[in-house]
């Protein structure tokens, strides 16, 4: 279990914010280390940040510059229309141009997986490696016209306090974690104060919205490695999901890691040994 100190540390790793304009929206994104290391590019999940990775790009910054972006919608970064995985991928080249950044290696949670498999495939030239962390990019035949997409609309809950906010954060899907530390530090930047009170930041119109692909052929198709990172308790990345994903990305054995212990949220849930396994995969790839 994560304490105190431990997470202390973490936040006090010196990092920056900063924005840039895509489409006349801004968009927010934190960094750490120094720009000449290689680039570890962190993408978020579904009503997430990139405050979710605080206590996780911290570990890397002695070797890698790493960027985590809130894509649009979410964070910090200003809300749109409508939203799309193309409109996501053109953020992601937009940071990477505005950082000078020629190649990274992707590190994509849950619904930033196919956001990021379908920048990695439209610039292939600017991925080094994309690892997957519990992210459903294909769907098996059996299971295609399901769609978990209802369950995550959401209409905004108005609170009257930061603290009553904290208090009411879910995880989504729902999940038990056992580093409540760490659920709270996400909680406190997941709300933003507006003249009625507390609401989340995130847009409750993104899955009303949001428009995607089939990414069947870029799985296939891929130039540079892809990796499956997932956890052994997820309650969305089965073994079906996992052995359809490999087979169709042709992904060897070598390039799956499981997490014990760990749920969807496999960072939150066990947090030292992801970041012992996410580096393990980026010395394979140096």
């Amino acid at each position: 279990m994560i304490d105190q100190n431990w997470l202390d540390k973490c936040l006090a790793t010196e990092s920056s914010s900063s924005s840039i304009s895509v489409d006349e929206t801004l968009i927010n994104y934190k960094t750490w280390g120094n720009p000449s290391n290689p680039i570890i590019f962190l993408v978020h999940g579904y009503s997430a940040n990139s405050n979710w990775w605080d206590f996780i790009a911290p570990h890397f910054c002695d070797n890698y510059y790493v960027v985590a972006i809130d894509l649009s919608g979410m964070g910090d970064s200003d809300h749109r229309d409508s939203y799309s995985q193309d409109l996501y991928s053109k953020e992601i080249l937009s940071l990477c141009d505005e950082l000078g950044l020629e190649t990274i290696n992707l590190v994509a949670h849950s619904m930033g997986g196919p956001i990021s498999l379908n920048f990695s495939d439209q610039h292939k030239n600017r991925v080094n490696s994309l690892i997957l962390i519990d992210s459903i990019v294909v769907m098996p035949p059996n299971k295609i016209g399901s769609s978990r997409r209802g369950s995550m609309v959401r209409h905004d809950v108005v609170y009257d306090s930061m603290e009553e906010a904290i208090q009411s954060f879910r995880l989504i899907p729902p999940q038990p974690c056992k580093n409540q530390i760490l659920v709270d530090h996400i909680a406190k930047h997941s709300y933003k104060e507006t003249d009625g009170g507390y609401i989340l930041k995130s847009d409750g119109k993104i899955m009303r919205t949001y428009t995607h692909k089939d990414l069947t052929d870029p799985l296939m198709n891929s130039s540079y490695p892809i990796y499956l990172v997932y956890g052994l308790m997820s309650q969305i990345f089965n073994q079906e999901i996992l052995d359809f994903t490999s087979y169709v990305g042709n992904i060897p054995e070598e390039r799956i890691v499981s997490i014990p212990g760990g749920m969807h949220h496999l960072f939150i849930d066990e947090p030292i040994i992801f970041i012992e396994k996410l580096k393990d995969i980026l010395d394979q790839e140096k």
